[in-house]
């Protein structure tokens, strides 16, 4: 995918593109762990110069999906033990507070229709059952735009990104039964926020992502 940009556009712009791009192409697994990335191919690929393509791979590296290594390059940094006990340190510091709060909240009949389509979860095909994990985490990016903290939410969506980027790269070891189990540990969390039970919306929520890390470490 090239940029198509206008002579107005700022190399801002262009770098936000670049970044957005190769961002998304990390998350989908089309660029590998531990894959080099050539900066004159990025730029003949994206269509831009070197500075919006290495202003976008800073970025990248500040957030994690890639490791620039002085006299030898950058390269999509690895998906290993470290980088998840990691993303689910950060998820249990936040989700299981916002799924506590979200249960204090008013208008908490938002979660009804959500709990609905967890209650009529059943995985028809491989690809139906790869949507399914992927929508799931909307849950938790609604629980957490619900408490209505901007900062928080920008934060968040960091973190669901490398959440996703992991779901995909072992999305193939998943079973259909861990995703209904998924789906099961999702509707406990909707129910108690519904219930308007902090406590109980918390510890389901603690429980889903303890149970969540150890179907992917029994997957490495």
């Amino acid at each position: 995918m090239r940029i198509k940009t206008g002579r107005s556009d700022s190399e801002k712009n262009k770098k936000l593109l670049a970044y957005e791009i190769l961002k998304n192409r990390i998350i989908s697994n089309e660029l590998k762990p531990l894959e080099y990335l050539n900066e004159k191919v990025l730029c003949e690929e994206l269509g831009v110069s070197k500075t919006p393509i290495r202003e976008a791979l800073q970025h990248l590296e500040q957030n994690r999906f890639v490791v620039i290594i002085p006299n030898k390059g950058c390269f999509v940094s690895n998906i290993g033990l470290d980088l998840i006990r990691e993303v689910f340190e950060m998820r249990e510091i936040h989700e299981c507070a916002a799924a506590r709060i979200a249960a204090t909240r008013p208008n908490r009949e938002f979660f009804k229709e959500l709990l609905e389509q967890e209650d009529s979860f059943e995985p028809k095909s491989l690809e139906n059952a790869k949507q399914k994990l992927l929508s799931g985490y909307q849950i938790h990016k609604k629980i957490i735009d619900f408490i209505g903290n901007s900062l928080l939410s920008d934060f968040y969506q960091i973190v669901l990104d490398h959440i996703v980027r992991i779901r995909i790269y072992f999305f193939n070891k998943f079973d259909n039964r861990r995703l209904q189990e998924t789906a099961d540990e999702h509707q406990k969390i909707l129910e108690a926020i519904l219930a308007g039970d902090p406590e109980k919306a918390e510890v389901a929520m603690q429980e889903h992502l303890e149970n969540a890390l150890t179907a992917i470490k029994q997957m490495i």
